[in-house]
């Protein structure tokens, strides 16, 4: 490795320090000439857009590798499990309630009565939430090892409380969770969707612009190929790209050279060049349907809820939009 950063081979193509902050970010995997190939979505966090890169291109994982940092992590420096909205249902709660496949009904200070669950690492169904943990997808101490310990103490909080991206905190066996403790996916993988847990992974590693070291880093390239990830939609957050001294750049390639240069990945494209970002379409349900959680609308096709696409279906799922965006189950 040479100084903070460095780069490593991945069957053929580089995978170099690259960062868009304010740019959502998509990773793609060609299987035949290319294996590893990813694309950047040019968005913000309301509007969709997709960049389309054309076949023979290949894009650098938006990820730094760099050495972690070893002392001065305390659980304590992350203070979590809060009550944001002050509707007496902390974090831990809120997730809970995201997560429901059958809704709990509340009571007084958030107690839960019913309710059922299905942890996401082992697919064990339960009706009490008391056998659940809520996993951070990226564990506060690795979040410390690689980045955290140059936040704020509100920027810290906010990553541990973070419900405005489903991936970023999970709801899971309690035994699986302290199986799991603070390791990368190079030491650890849930028993089943290993491969949904790589791509959330990577894409809260960007969201936050978290380093990774070069172990994981070898990791993720072996399980992108492996799992076959043909795309990772993340959007990386501006304050914490700037407390890491990433510069926001816009990726641009010419189409006849398969391998991006280093002049190329790192000049503003020309606006005559700049290719037109792609709405995506939103799914649309035969009807506007109230439901229960994002956890119900993703499974019937229905998210994300933007307000300006369907009025009506956000406006029964306003419940769903914590944070009152506009775009519920983001």
């Amino acid at each position: 490795m040479n100084g903070q950063i460095s780069e490593i081979q991945a069957f053929g193509h580089r995978i170099t320090p690259r960062t868009a902050s304010l740019y959502e970010k998509t990773l793609s995997v060609k299987s035949l000439s290319y294996s590893l190939v990813s694309a950047l979505v040019l968005a913000t966090t309301t509007l969709f857009g997709v960049l389309t890169a054309p076949a023979a291109q290949a894009f650098d994982l938006p990820l730094t590798i760099a050495p972690d940092q070893l002392t001065g992590y305390e659980r304590t420096l992350f203070k979590h499990w809060i009550d944001a909205d002050k509707d007496k249902c902390d974090t831990r709660k809120e997730v809970l309630i995201q997560e429901a496949v059958v809704a709990p009904k509340l009571s007084g200070s958030c107690v839960f009565n019913g309710g059922k669950w299905i942890s996401a690492y082992d697919g064990l169904v339960t009706r009490d939430s008391s056998t659940l943990d809520i996993d951070h997808m990226v564990p506060l101490s690795e979040a410390w090892r690689s980045g955290a310990w140059k936040w704020s103490p509100a920027q810290r909080e906010a990553f541990a409380n973070d419900l405005t991206d489903l991936r970023a905190l999970v709801a899971v066996t309690a035994s699986l969770n302290r199986q799991k403790s603070d390791q990368d996916p190079s030491t650890w993988l849930p028993p089943v969707d290993k491969c949904t847990y790589v791509s959330n992974w990577i894409a809260i590693k960007v969201r936050y612009s978290l380093t990774v070291d070069t172990a994981e880093a070898n990791a993720l390239t072996t399980l992108i190929a492996t799992c076959n990830i043909t795309s990772i939609t993340a959007f990386s957050i501006p304050a914490y790209a700037a407390t890491a001294g990433i510069t926001p750049i816009t990726l641009s390639t010419n189409s006849e050279d398969p391998t991006p240069t280093a002049s190329a990945t790192a000049a503003t494209p020309e606006p005559t060049a700049k290719p037109k970002p792609k709405v995506k379409k939103v799914k649309k349900t035969k009807k506007a349907v109230k439901y229960s959680s994002c956890v119900k609308a993703k499974a019937a096709g229905a998210t994300p809820i933007i307000r300006s696409k369907n009025k009506t279906l956000y406006t029964l799922n306003k419940a769903l939009d914590r944070d009152k965006d506009g775009v519920a189950c983001e």
